[in-house]
């Protein structure tokens, strides 16, 4: 794992110069530089600045340096996040009859995509190199839809995906099919009552979504690969990618987002990207990371954490007609203050990178707000670390492997199975880390006082083997979520557990995880249900309602510091009291 101070950044879809002299006046010096070429999901251009790519082998490299120039201009000692565009321009898009914006799976498959893609992605990277390499302090590659790698096509068949199809099975020594599964066949579940597929009656479909996520993570990459050839020194590459906490209906498998560990484990990437949590922003919930930052780590990367929680004064009308209304904003600057700072001590107790995204601007045009962000910056000098890990007594693992089972079109599992579990476990009052199945022999499981298991349906003879290795009887307690050890992987029917077993996802609450960590001797930092980070030396509450709480600590402290309003507190015992302000995070310095 890379030493370097995490990045602490600023990013905007548009160009927003008030705003970025506003962050370079508080001393922040990273920002995002977006070379894009295509049009989002509304169809309204992603950059404000003309595109690049104009034609096969024709390139106008102009746009990409007045954005340097106009932030150059602002903060002459800019880092730049580079931000990379993979996605067809329109013209590409109509030469090639598919579009990678929807269709990644398909573009990536394609080789005359590829080429052209490798031609103009190379000849970027030469140019910038050439002008603007003591700036750029990464390169981050975006494909697929919203430029995060999702494949939004549903297992669209190609001749080429078929000949790929056909090569990732033989070399694997897998039954290598005929054809790609048809619609009927790949959306086919037999089991439990339509949420599950049968590894021996839907053979072929199981194969095919696992196959699916390994395309999408080979070009990641394959491409990582060429922008390796150019970066240099101390110059990192990221990728959004590994959303198995957040996507839901239709996404969870489709996406091609479960071959994570294959990205994280490459030497050629440095972090991964994701936004917050969508469905758990509001006061008195935590967000949280897309993807299992315990498997980041175990890979020895980092996070990089969007915050792009939207504030009361955000912008959400990109044009005359075209706006986004079902975005819920927090309410007003004291909701925006407590939110923000939950996420930055969200990316701050797990070692994680951050920046602070303007989407279409006027996110932090409120003064307070301004000035919180500002007061963070000597916070994050101080105590951000990339080895950072919260002090958990709590895991939750989940398991990609498993998850190509499941039916995504099925409700109540698939929202529920990792999304709203995850959503739950914010709630906990007490710390807790993400892993997924094949961290179990790398890490010190005994560490963990309870041991959640959720998504894990497939437990083949080799899984068992971890299992009875990693989670003995008299080590961590277990529980098991949801459909859990149905198949071995030949023969279908429910595996003994051993352990408690809650298989309706539906079921699951705060309060029955709280019971459960309780009965395994979590400590327990507040009765409250809601977000708590701990650290030897940190420990982070966030509350949507105020008033006075009663706060219990794993040891006897002297003093303790509420760094946000410096307010010290002597405690000479193992807990103490604080009044909470409506809504407040609080984060404690532990002396």
């Amino acid at each position: 794992m890379s030493t370097a101070k995490p990045y602490f950044a600023y990013r905007s879809f548009w160009k927003e110069p008030d705003a970025k002299r506003r962050f370079a006046a508080a001393g922040i010096k990273q920002f995002c530089v977006f070379a894009g070429n295509t049009v989002n999901s509304l169809g309204e251009p992603y950059c404000q600045y003309d595109t690049i790519w104009k034609w096969w082998d024709t390139y106008d490299f102009t746009p990409f340096d007045e954005q340097m120039q106009d932030t150059l201009d602002i903060c002459p000692d800019a880092e730049i996040l580079c931000i990379i565009d993979l996605n067809s321009p329109l013209w590409l898009a109509r030469q090639l009859t598919f579009d990678s914006y929807p269709q990644v799976s398909v573009a990536v498959a394609n080789n005359r995509w590829r080429q052209a893609t490798e031609k103009y992605l190379n000849a970027l990277l030469e140019h910038i190199q050439k002008k603007y390499s003591k700036h750029i302090a990464c390169f981050i590659m975006m494909c697929g839809v919203t430029d995060e790698w999702m494949d939004y096509c549903h297992g669209q068949a190609s001749a080429d995906k078929l000949r790929l199809f056909q090569a990732w099975a033989k070399e694997r020594g897998l039954p290598i099919p005929e054809d790609i599964p048809g619609i009927a066949a790949r959306f086919a579940a037999p089991r439990l009552d339509g949420a599950l597929r049968d590894p021996v009656l839907n053979r072929d479909a199981v194969h095919y979504w696992r196959f699916s996520s390994d395309l999408i993570a080979d070009a990641i990459c394959h491409f990582a690969g060429l922008v390796d050839a150019h970066r240099l020194p101390g110059q990192e590459i990221g990728v959004f990618y590994g959303y198995i906490l957040e996507l839901t209906g239709n996404r969870l498998v489709q996406c091609g987002h479960l071959a994570y560990e294959k990205v994280e484990a490459s030497p050629l990437i440095d972090f991964v990207i994701s936004p917050g949590n969508y469905s758990d922003r509001t006061m008195g919930g935590g967000s949280g990371f897309m993807t299992p930052n315990g498997t980041v780590h175990v890979h020895g990367k980092n996070c990089m954490y969007e915050i792009d929680h939207r504030t009361h004064t955000a912008n959400m009308q990109l044009t005359e007609h075209v706006a986004l209304p079902w975005m819920n904003a927090w309410k007003n600057a004291d909701e925006d203050i407590a939110g923000l700072r939950r996420e930055f001590c969200r990316a701050l107790f797990h070692g994680a990178s951050l920046w602070w995204f303007d989407m279409w601007g006027h996110f932090y045009d409120d003064p307070a707000v301004m000035q919180t962000i500002a007061d963070l910056l000597p916070l994050w000098r101080q105590y951000a670390d990339r080895t950072r890990q919260p002090r958990a007594e709590v895991a939750l693992v989940v398991d990609p492997v498993s998850t190509a089972l499941v039916n995504d079109q099925h409700y109540p599992l698939v929202g529920k199975l990792y999304n709203g579990l995850h959503t739950a476990l914010n709630r906990l009052g007490a710390p807790f880390v993400v892993h997924s199945f094949s961290d179990l022999p790398k890490i010190n499981v005994s560490a963990f006082k309870l041991v959640i298991l959720s998504g894990c349906i497939e437990v083949t003879p080799e899984k068992r083997t971890v299992l009875d290795r990693c989670l003995p009887a008299d080590g961590s307690a277990q529980l098991w979520i949801g459909p859990s050890a149905l198949t071995d992987g030949v023969t279908w029917g429910q595996q003994p557990l051993n352990a408690p077993h809650c298989p309706d996802v539906e079921a699951i609450t705060p309060e029955l995880l709280r019971q459960h960590a309780e009965a395994a001797g979590v400590h327990i930092f507040v009765s409250d249900y809601t977000p708590v980070w701990a650290a030897d030396d940190l420990l982070m509450i966030h509350v949507a309602e105020g008033g006075k709480r009663a706060i219990a600590l794993p040891r006897q402290v002297k003093t303790i510091r509420e760094i946000f309003s410096n307010t010290v507190i002597t405690v000479n015992a193992d807990h103490f009291n604080y009044t909470f302000k409506t809504p407040e995070t609080a984060l404690f310095a532990l002396n």
